[in-house]
This record gives C-alpha cells, structure tokens and sequence, in this order.
C-alpha cells in the first residue's frame, strides 16, 4: 500500500493517500476523528459563536494571513447582527427607570474594552433628510427582505424584529400609543423605527458626518459624567471603560 501523504483537514493525524481513500475510510476514522486544536480552528468557532471582536483579534496574531477567515470575519462585520460582550465583563439586566442596561459583572479597568458591537445600519447626517429616517428606511428595508434567499438575509430579518423593534423609543414615548390610532401597518411601522433610531443611533467618532444603529451598544445609558468611551466607524463600535468601574 501507497503511504498516505494528505492529512485529515479537521483532526491533522490520519492520513491517506487520496481523496477516495479518505471517503472510504471516514466511516471508521469518524468515530475517534477530534477537531484538532489549531489557531485556525479557535478562530472559526468564534466566529459560529458570533465573537467577531475575539475573532478579528487572533486573525491578526496568525503567523500567516488567512484570506478564508478574514472574508467570513468581513462578512459578518457587514451582516449587523452580531455583539460580544468581551470577557465576561458586562451582565444585561434591568435597570431602574431606564429598561434594560449594561452593568459592570467584574471590577473593570481604564481602558479594558467592554462591548464590540455591529451597525444594523448607517447614514448621514449632513443629507436632505434627517439621519433618523433614513436609517428608519434602512432598517425596514432589511427587515422585510423575501426570507429564504440566505441565511444571512434570515438572521437579519429576525434580528430586526426580535431586536431592533425592541429597542427604547424616543423620550419615553409608549409604543403603545401607536396601537390606538387608525394609521396603517406601514405607516405604524415607520414612526415606531423612527423613533427607536433617534433614541439609539450613535455618532461615528472615525467619521462624524454619520451616525449608525448599534442595537447591544444603545443598551448603555447616557451620563454626563460617562465612565464608558466608544471608538466606532460607520460599521463597528468598541466601548471601553475610562475609569474604573466596581
């Protein structure tokens, strides 16, 4: 027999000496076959985890670049829908007259990053319309795409009406007002987007011209003496503690 020279792609240790080879043998070698423990392979459970944050930051730690895993990283980046909160170090949970909210789970540090989030969406501020609506028309248009043409369209179209629609509103006001009046679903639906991107939209502070819906960082309250920084683009926002917090 021909000694095998092509490794198992998921365990690294058996090996054959063709495709064909390894086909036939997989019913056997399946039962004792374990995920072998290589940066590659960490990388890729965070990102089915959703933990772009610590995903991206052990991307750059590879002694080779990996163009597989940095365009699936990107593509989640861009699907919206995925937060981290980093290390264990924030625990959501209602808070007293403002809904729910961040909370420190472990004494914190200046500087240490909190929460790595993702923009639903983003738009400008400096355009004919008010940033609020046209990341309100964003939002829905997202959120009412035909399901089945991809998972990724899927996952979106849940998260906007599982998270987004969940988010608080603008000054308080009661969504349920809008369950009183004799307005359409459509029409009914853009107030309620409208009035949550107001309340929840972040400033970019890479680029101040726009202002971008994280749905996990809008979960932090506002404070005018903030113990919290965000460093965000028009795609992502790192929150970091800038004191420290008990």
């Amino acid at each position: 027999t021909e000694t095998g020279t092509k490794l198992c792609s998921r365990c690294g240790k058996e090996a054959y000496c063709s495709a064909e080879c390894q086909r036939r043998a997989w019913k056997v070698h399946k039962l004792s076959c374990q995920k072998a423990d290589s940066p590659e392979n960490r990388i890729e459970d965070l990102l089915k985890q959703g933990r772009l944050f610590s995903a991206r930051e052990q991307i750059q730690e590879l002694a080779k670049p990996n163009s597989r895993l940095s365009a699936e990283l990107e593509e989640q980046l861009t699907a919206g829908i995925f937060s981290e909160v980093i290390e264990s170090r924030l625990r959501l949970q209602p808070v007293s007259d403002y809904g729910l909210g961040y909370v420190a789970a472990k004494d914190l540090q200046p500087g240490e990053p909190l929460l790595f989030d993702t923009a639903f969406c983003s738009a400008p501020t400096d355009g004919q319309k008010e940033y609020f609506f046209l990341i309100a028309e964003r939002a829905i248009r997202k959120g009412h795409r035909d399901r089945r043409i991809s998972a990724r369209v899927d996952a979106q179209v849940d998260f906007f009406h599982d998270t987004v629609k969940s988010l608080a509103t603008k000054d308080t006001h009661d969504k349920s007002t809008l369950d009183d009046t004799s307005m359409d679903d459509d029409m009914r639906e853009q107030i309620l987007i409208c009035s949550i991107a107001e309340a929840n939209s972040l400033f970019c502070t890479e680029d101040p011209t726009h202002v971008a819906l994280y749905a996990a960082a809008a979960r932090f309250n506002h404070s005018c003496a903030p113990n919290a920084c965000v460093e965000s683009s028009r795609a992502t926002v790192l929150v970091r503690a800038v004191t420290a917090i008990q």
